[in-house]
């Protein structure tokens, strides 16, 4: 099962005619912070990690920009090119699709989110820097909108290996909640990794991809039926909402009604009221 592929063909060539894309500012972005992150290390050793980069520490002392700053500082090259390498391939195609100003409120949900929840969760002396939550929550929301793609990835770099985005996605989760909980593999943001994944799937789910979120579907589809029921004529609304529940009443009863029938009674009486008033 392939779906979605003559799609993501067309977003391919969509992508190639862009004189510019939010992706290439991010990564332009990333690897300019990185190279003045080197410079100032020449000089002042420390001062980025203790004035840039998350830390409970930096907190306690009002630095709250480094909510925002850490997501473009690194731990060196390998870092810087894993992270922008996988921001690329998965940020043009959820650009596309999803627009400019969507992609980048994943990347900064992201990494917003990564960052509260590893400052919660992990030690208060670590201090968290990498554009890794906030990639992680533009990788995740691809493989949400593309669960069926099969990809090709290469195991230990050298092994491809084929895989469909979800099993990616549930593969990614999985592995950095074992890190979490057995605390191997220590120094790495795992929380941050599970918080931006998490950032990524529910901003995909509320853009429509997949079936959104249970809770904020019922809110909207409460204050839809609502806005229907206040546009309503008084002849409308008595067809519509007041004679299923007096038919109601007829076949069981007046104590057979809900709550939510109770109110519906009230409101139409309040429309017929309202209508009366006016002549």
């Amino acid at each position: 099962m392939r779906p979605l592929r003559q799609s993501f063909q067309s977003f391919n060539r969509s992508w190639s005619d862009r004189q510019f894309s939010t992706v290439s500012l991010l990564i332009g972005v990333n690897v300019g912070v990185f190279i003045f992150q080197l410079l100032i290390g020449l000089f002042a050793p420390g001062w980025v990690g203790d004035h840039l980069a998350l830390s409970g520490e930096g907190l306690r002392r009002g630095f709250l920009w480094e909510f925002g700053t850490y997501m473009f500082l690194h731990g060196g090259w390998l870092h810087l090119a894993f992270n922008m390498l996988t921001l690329y391939f998965a940020g043009r195609e959820v650009e596309v699709i999803a627009g400019r100003k969507h992609l980048l409120g994943m990347y900064f949900a992201g990494g917003l989110f990564g960052g509260i929840a590893q400052i919660l969760l992990s030690s208060p002396q670590m201090q968290l820097v990498g554009a890794s939550a906030g990639v992680f929550a533009v990788l995740i929301a691809f493989t949400t909108i593309y669960p069926e793609m099969e990809l090709t990835l290469l195991l230990f770099f050298v092994i491809p290996v084929r895989v469909k985005a979800k099993f990616l996605a549930l593969g990614i989760v999985v592995t950095s909640l074992f890190f979490s909980v057995s605390g191997a593999w220590g120094g790495v943001g795992h929380i941050a990794h599970l918080g931006g994944c998490l950032a990524g799937w529910i901003y995909a789910k509320q853009l429509g991809f997949g079936a959104p979120v249970r809770l904020p579907r019922f809110i909207y589809r409460k204050r839809e039926r609502l806005e229907r029921v206040r546009t309503m004529s008084p002849e409308e609304f008595i067809s519509e909402e007041i004679d299923p529940i007096l038919d109601k009443i007829s076949r069981e009863g007046i104590q057979s009604l809900t709550r939510a029938e109770r109110k519906i009674l009230e409101k139409g009486r309040e429309k017929i009221e309202r209508k009366t008033s006016r002549r």
